[in-house]
Formats: structure tokens, C-alpha cells, sequence
């Protein structure tokens, strides 16, 4: 990875990327150019081999440490005190990212009237009930230091149909929707909340995946205009955008990095 936003406002922040059931490679870029830009960052997820490997991602690409930890999901206590801990150390809190996905159901994907009430609920959980949480939980230090970033990871399934994938879908519709409204509640304070949308990205580990959705993939690409799947880096650079003051007079959106398979 190589580049630079020259400055323009990350150095001296302080982030907090709220990752949960998403994989590495996305939080671990964005960590990378955060740190790269002279921020602070405290990396959270719910697994503990997800932080290390971040961590070891990190250490790798820069020489560097990132510091990490693991919440429990479902105590949402646990991720307030986690955020006034963050806010205790370095005094104030100016960038929440949340990347949360259900990485685990797109290798099996199966079409809805096959799917459990169970399963429409957890993907609701943990995609809307969870970015709810995190950022009610950074809001007030947010609007008491008259200032703040969020950016949550959305995905282009809530806006093109994708069979097997309308729990997902209509959960990262429902981010969107939560996030326009944000937007709007929070500008008097100088707080931006957007949204950036994923297009299709390569399955990390294909040995569990079943041939369907290895094959939709394929697919789906090969009708995107650039012919290609989404990088991380290229994902983590349209956050760190938003979060630098060049992303100042930008609220309210859903950026498309998908490499044309949603054109507004």
C-alpha cells in the first residue's frame, strides 16, 4: 500500500474501527492508512484471531502496533466502556468506522424461503442492532468536542437483487436508511455519518464455500464494468477520505466502491 491524503487532517485523530464477523483484510487496510496518516487507532472485533491477525497484518505491511481488543456483541454495556476507555486514553474520540458482515453466510447462500426466522434476526442483529449501538455509544463525546466522523461499511446488495442474500440485503439497507438520518440529527455539531458500499470482494477462504456462491461471484463480475473484484485498500482509502477534513462537506451519503456495478 502506498499513498498518502498529504495530511489533510487524520494526524493527531484518534479512530475507532468497530469490526465484527467481517474478515481481515478490510479492517486491517483501513488500520494501515490510519496509522500510516498519523492517527491513533484502536481496532475492536468479536474474535480474538481477527485482532491478532489484524494485529500481525499491521505489524507486517508497517513495523508497527495497532492496538486491539475483543467485545462481546451481544453486551452492549461492554461496548460503552470500551468507547470511554478509548475516550480516556487519548482525551477524545474523532473517528468511529464500523465493518460488520456475516462473512460466514455468503459461502452458503440459499434462497429465502429456505431461510430460518432465526437467521433473518441474527443477520439483523448484528448488522443494524450492532451499528446502532456502536455509534450511540460514540455520539455524546462526539458532539461534546463539536466534531466527528462516522463511516459505516455498507454493500451494494441492499441496492442491486442478489438471490440467496435478502436478509443481508434489506440489513444493509436498513444501515443506509439509519445513517441518512444521522446525518441530518447530527450536522449542527460538525458531525458527518456516510456510508461506503461495498461492491463484490473476493471470499477470503474459499476451502468452506459451496460452488453457488463461488460461481455467482464469477458471475457478477464478469458484468461489472471493470471486470474485477474490490481491493481492501480501495475500500479503506474511500473511508480515510471521509474521515480527513477533504471529506468535511460530505454527509448524508452511500459512496459506491464497486467498480461500476451501482452508477448514480
Amino acid at each position: 500500500m502506498v499513498g498518502s491524503l498529504r495530511n489533510n487532517g487524520l494526524a493527531g485523530k484518534v479512530v475507532l474501527i468497530a469490526s465484527q464477523r467481517s474478515g481481515v483484510c478490510i479492517p486491517a487496510e483501513m488500520a494501515k492508512i490510519f496509522l500510516i496518516e498519523g492517527a491513533a487507532v484502536q481496532l475492536v472485533d468479536t474474535s480474538d484471531k481477527i485482532t491478532r491477525d489484524v494485529q500481525e497484518a499491521v505489524r507486517a505491511a508497517l513495523g508497527a502496533e495497532v492496538a486491539a481488543r475483543t467485545v462481546d456483541p451481544n453486551d452492549l454495556a461492554e461496548i460503552g466502556r470500551c468507547v470511554s476507555e478509548v475516550v480516556r486514553a487519548h482525551g477524545r474520540l474523532d473517528v468511529l468506522v464500523t465493518d460488520i458482515g456475516l462473512l460466514e453466510f455468503v459461502p452458503h447462500l440459499k434462497p429465502f424461503q429456505d431461510q430460518s426466522v432465526g437467521e433473518w434476526r441474527q443477520q439483523y442483529e448484528n448488522i443494524v442492532e450492532r451499528t446502532m449501538a456502536w455509534s450511540q455509544a460514540v455520539i455524546p463525546q462526539m458532539i461534546a468536542q463539536g466534531s466527528g466522523r462516522i463511516v459505516h461499511i455498507s454493500s451494494e446488495a441492499a441496492r442491486v437483487g442478489t438471490p440467496g442474500m435478502s436478509a443481508y440485503a434489506a440489513a444493509k439497507a436498513a444501515v443506509a436508511a439509519f445513517s441518512r438520518c444521522l446525518a441530518v440529527e447530527l450536522a449542527r455539531h460538525a458531525i458527518t455519518v456516510n456510508c461506503v458500499s461495498l461492491g463484490i470482494q473476493e471470499i477470503e477462504d474459499r476451502s468452506g464455500a459451496s460452488r453457488m456462491p463461488i460461481e455467482k461471484l464469477e458471475k457478477i463480475k464478469k458484468s461489472i464494468p471493470l471486470r474485477r473484484y474490490g481491493e481492501p485498500e480501495e475500500v479503506a482509502y474511500m473511508v480515510a477520505f471521509l474521515a480527513s477534513d477533504l471529506g468535511s462537506y460530505v454527509t448524508g451519503q452511500n459512496l459506491s466502491v464497486s467498480g461500476g456495478m451501482v452508477m448514480n
